[in-house]
């Protein structure tokens, strides 16, 4: 038999008072005695009484709710920077007395029926993970005046906020690196799916010409499928007539699946091939340890936070905007280039 929930008239009437008296009590309003309202908190806690969230938020015309969207949440948090976002995420509410809700959906991308997902009245703001919005839910976003912040993108709306990180002058000291060890044949490997990737792109091409290296299109691999094997991208590479001496993946989870696929056909990091990643997730730090650029994803998730507080305060879109800064971590994965010739393995 399922156990009735306490209402507000069975408090009242423990209390020995009106419902609208014990309304005011628990809401802290009206002016009502002491003894009054002692005797309603007391009745309250005494039947376990909590009064309905969703009614309070409808009168309140606040939820405290924060609708969050970032990359699918696996179990495989290795390769990932989910779970540090999400943990930043979650603490940066905490502070400001928040709470967060997480979708699974995207709005207008995976449902295109169901396009203003955030607009349902659930949340007070809304925080977007690096996906392509479309135009249909950033019209829609922008005339109901939802506090939105991205993250990882900054080609927003000047209605949005957004956090990100600095893609492009991570890429620039991971191509000084390697151009430092001597490799002037290097590859770049990252799926056009995201605005990171696209920047990463942007800062490797930036280093090539700041170094007066050509642009080799051979050498830049950017399959729309973020799941694409690279089997056949590695047999492509090694069968250049120049193959490149080293690679820098748009992030470590694929770097770590290039470094899996090289050492199958029998190279040695670092010594025939070098390989550096972006994000530094946990297995980075595995053997071979990975050299990568370590982005600070907890303090994104917490910023976000901060921001969307900020925004649903008043402060305009344009103040609630930043790229935090990442550093290089050098470890095992990166070396000198091999001797010409020695670094065709099969």
């Amino acid at each position: 038999m399922n156990r009735r929930l306490p209402t507000i008239r069975d408090v009242a009437a423990q209390a020995g008072v009106s419902v609208g008296t014990a309304s005011k009590a628990l809401n802290n309003q009206g002016r009502l005695s002491a003894t009054t309202r002692a005797a309603v908190m007391r009745a309250a806690e005494e039947l376990h009484f909590s009064p309905n969230a969703l009614i309070r938020s409808l009168q309140r015309g606040k939820t405290g709710v924060i609708g969050v969207l970032t990359w699918p949440v696996t179990m495989n948090v290795n390769v990932s920077i989910t779970m540090p976002l999400l943990s930043g995420i979650s603490v940066g509410l905490a502070a400001t007395h928040r709470d967060l809700l997480l979708y699974s959906r995207y709005p207008g991308r995976d449902d295109l029926n169901a396009p203003m997902t955030f607009l349902d009245g659930r949340v007070d703001g809304a925080i977007l993970g690096p996906y392509d919005l479309s135009p249909a839910v950033v019209r829609g976003l922008e005339a109901a005046q939802l506090p939105v912040v991205a993250i990882y993108q900054r080609g927003v709306p000047e209605t949005f906020g957004f956090v990100t990180i600095d893609n492009i002058g991570g890429v620039r000291a991971a191509m000084d690196h390697l151009l430092a060890l001597g490799h002037r044949r290097i590859a770049f490997f990252g799926p056009g799916s995201s605005y990171d990737f696209k920047e990463r792109q942007l800062g490797y091409r930036a280093a090539l010409e700041a170094a007066g290296i050509p642009f080799d299109p051979a050498l830049c691999l950017t399959p729309e499928n973020y799941n694409e094997p690279v089997t056949a991208l590695c047999d492509t590479l090694l069968a250049l007539p120049e193959p490149p001496t080293a690679l820098l993946s748009g992030d470590d989870n694929l770097a770590l699946r290039w470094i899996q696929e090289l050492t199958q056909r029998g190279f040695c990091l670092p010594r025939d091939f070098s390989v550096v990643g972006f994000d530094d997730v946990p297995a980075a730090s595995n053997s071979p340890r990975l050299t990568t650029v370590r982005q600070p994803a907890l303090q994104v998730g917490q910023q976000a936070a901060s921001f969307v507080d900020q925004m649903i305060h008043g402060t305009p879109a344009s103040q609630c905007r930043a790229v935090l800064p990442v550093e290089l971590i050098v470890r095992e994965s990166s070396g000198p280039p091999p001797p010409k010739g020695q670094n065709q393995h099969s």
